[in-house]
């Protein structure tokens, strides 16, 4: 579901699996539309949190800003 809700706000999904019928689930985004309901639920959902990296970490952002990009 939050796959379609990314592809309708013109996002890149990159959904990752080895296990075929993942694979299927996570093409199978066109065969169905999201309610208003939907789209009400998914909005309120957290955004702030990253998995990755902690954002209201100074020491963490400070961190970031200095690694190298490669260009």
């Amino acid at each position: 579901m939050i796959s379609r809700w990314l592809i309708e706000r013109d996002i890149v999904v990159l959904a990752k699996s080895t296990k075929p019928e993942r694979m299927t689930e996570n093409l199978n985004i066109f065969d169905f539309a999201l309610s208003d309901e939907d789209n009400a639920e998914i909005v309120k959902l957290d955004g702030t949190f990253s998995a990755i990296v902690n954002h209201d970490s100074v020491d963490n952002l400070k961190r970031i800003a200095s690694w190298k990009t490669g260009q």
